[in-house]
């Protein structure tokens, strides 16, 4: 970016390509965000997404771990230093539909890394919940956000066209068993625009989702 903020690194390989993104705010000790790749493409094919409906493969673990070593090193940074430093994986795939590589990848990341915070984004693909639990349960420092960014499920259909996912209603009940599980609150995302942030859309979203 023109102020220097905001690094995007391309990853490319001759049967894949992936990207990250390096944030400092506003210095990199203070804090250091790293958006990093879990598939090449992606097949779910949200309508705001510039992977599209193409999709490649899914990264390994090594992959995966490899784009955060490498833009830490690439700037010199210090890990170890980071006040605040966040691992999220939602640059480009649907992290959950490579859970067993993520696994594999958290697993080294939560060594390497002790204090970072490991964020999954996912659009909530309909899967068994209960692996993301247990390693959730075993790693301390994991996240969960759900990219929710509509009100209703028909609305969310079309933003989102990939079928096999959860409800809205079964998207809130996973972060109430993630609560419970871990005590450690999940979030979602929710693109405010013109078309979805009428008072009729809060009080579906607060209806939804527990504010606690």
């Amino acid at each position: 970016s023109s102020d220097q903020n905001v690094m995007k690194y391309v990853f490319t390989k001759s049967d894949a390509v992936g990207e990250a993104v390096l944030y400092k705010y506003p210095t990199y000790e203070a804090r250091t965000v790293i958006c990093c790749s879990t598939q090449s493409g992606c097949p779910v094919g949200c309508r705001f997404c510039g992977a599209g409906d193409h999709f490649v493969r899914s990264f390994r673990s090594e992959e995966i771990v490899f784009q955060v070593d490498h833009l830490l090193s690439s700037q010199n940074i210090d890990a170890s230093k980071i006040q605040r430093f966040q691992i999220m994986v939602m640059s480009m795939g649907e992290p959950l539909l490579n859970f067993k590589e993520l696994e594999k990848a958290f697993e080294i990341l939560y060594k390497k890394y002790p204090n970072a915070r490991l964020l999954i984004s996912s659009i909530a693909p309909k899967i068994d919940y209960e692996p993301v639990m247990k390693m959730a349960e075993r790693i301390d420092t994991i996240g969960l956000q759900f990219s929710v960014h509509e009100s209703t499920d028909e609305k969310r259909n079309k933003l989102i066209p990939f079928k096999n996912k959860l409800t809205l209603k079964e998207i809130s009940e996973v972060g109430e068993v993630f609560l419970a599980r871990t005590g450690r609150k999940p979030f979602f995302n929710y693109c405010a625009k013109e078309d979805n942030s009428s008072i009729e859309d809060a009080k579906r979203i607060a209806e939804l989702f527990n504010p606690d």
